[in-house]
């Protein structure tokens, strides 16, 4: 089957909008939902943050669309579309989109989602954005039988909820592992429990500043760790990495282990301090910004030092330790090695960093299932609509081979 190809303006029709005088207070104090970009927040809104009276929506420039439509932003936040759940007035940077026929307004949604950069790419304007209608209304839509439309939609939909899933799993892990640490240690400064103390060198094998060598090598160098790919919370982000060249001797001086720390030393004051973990995922080194701890496992567990050192009650040490400017803080590896550690038996540790790992294989498998289902997502956009890679042919695309079965 191949699918022909219209312009959006062909499917429907538009209505435009405004806004009252701001002049008049009684034009802003009645019921009627009044959409503006702030009302983006997601790709349905069934409510708005601020309404129009009666008078208000008279007079103006603004319109009431029916519940159904498709909103589609025209300035300030190009490539922004939602479908309004509840009859909306709009303002004048929306354009309302009405059907005409039978299409599948959630598709043409997806379709409006997957042409945002080619939307952004039509944006005018020196300082603010815009698109003109003509330019909205000739963007080319894919138009399978409606159900098709439907199918897709479904397959779409439930790709996007597996990445919702996915986001909501990260958040109960960064979550769940600070509030396990409190439950099992309770807080490492107070040290309620009354746990044995010591230096945190004393649990180290190694505390080691990462390397100064320049990232300037190609992909097939070594990777190397830096501020970035550390988040705030402790986590490792390596979607951006940059790579080095060593000779042998200094690899093996800098090679990451699994379970070496990274702590931040300098950044700025509130981020001074963050601490992440190495997973082992691949070989890598520490860039000069970190300092790497080894922690001595016959001590000590590196999940537990890692949770530590990411508690909010050390967040908090860390700022009023860290030295220097706003833009430019430090904290060096002696006095990092000079804070006091709450040290719980080892067995204790070594069952809160197996909880630790339930939790984050669990978070895992949702990443995994996320990642495909948004594979999938992009597979299916590209085919269908040609918007992330090759283009579209002028006759059409066969959807037996853009659509899993």
């Amino acid at each position: 089957m191949t699918v022909r190809r219209v312009a959006l303006g062909d499917l429907g029709r538009f209505v435009g909008g405004g806004t009252p005088s701001r002049k008049v207070p009684e034009y802003f104090s009645g019921q009627i939902p009044w959409a503006t970009v702030k009302d983006f927040k997601s790709d349905r809104i069934s409510s708005t943050l601020e309404h129009l009276s009666e008078a208000g929506l008279k007079n103006s420039s603004s319109r009431l669309v029916p519940k159904g439509s498709l909103l589609i932003v025209s300035r300030m936040g190009l490539g922004k579309a939602a479908i309004a759940e509840v009859d909306v007035a709009i303002n004048q940077d929306i354009k309302a989109f009405i059907p005409n026929g039978d299409h599948d307004i959630e598709f043409l949604l997806w379709c409006l989602k997957a042409l945002a950069p080619e939307i952004e790419r039509r944006g005018a304007g020196a300082t603010v954005k815009g698109v003109t209608l003509q330019d909205i209304s000739s963007l080319p839509i894919p138009l399978p039988p409606i159900e098709e439309q439907r199918r897709i939609v479904d397959i779409l939909n439930r790709a996007a909820s597996i990445e919702r899933l996915k986001a909501r799993a990260s958040a109960h892990l960064r979550d769940f592992i600070p509030a396990l640490f409190l439950k099992m240690f309770g807080d490492p400064i107070e040290n309620p429990m009354g746990w044995p103390t010591s230096a945190l060198g004393d649990l180290l094998q190694m505390a080691q500043y990462g390397s100064s060598k320049k990232a300037d090598a190609t992909d097939d160098a070594i990777p190397v760790l830096r501020m970035g790919n550390v988040s705030y919370d402790g986590y490792l982000d390596c979607s951006d990495l940059k790579y080095v060249e060593l000779p042998d001797a200094e690899l093996d001086k800098y090679l990451l282990a699994k379970g070496d720390l990274l702590f931040n030393r300098t950044n700025s004051k509130e981020l001074v301090g963050k601490t992440g973990m190495w997973d082992g995922r691949f070989t890598a080194i520490a860039a000069s910004y970190f300092i790497r701890l080894r922690v001595d496992a016959a001590l000590a567990d590196p999940t537990y030092i890692w949770a530590f050192m990411n508690t909010a009650s050390m967040k908090g040490q860390l700022f009023d330790m860290a030295r220097g400017a706003i833009g430019q803080a430090n904290i060096n590896a002696k006095e990092l090695q000079a804070i006091i550690v709450p040290v719980p038996p080892l067995e204790t540790q070594r069952a809160f960093a197996k909880l630790v790992e339930a939790a984050a294989a669990r978070s895992r498998l949702s990443e995994t299932a996320s990642r495909l289902a948004a594979d999938l997502s992009r597979s299916l956009l590209d085919k269908l609509l040609g918007v992330h890679g090759r283009q579209p042919t002028d006759q059409g695309e066969h959807m037996a081979d853009a659509i899993p079965r």
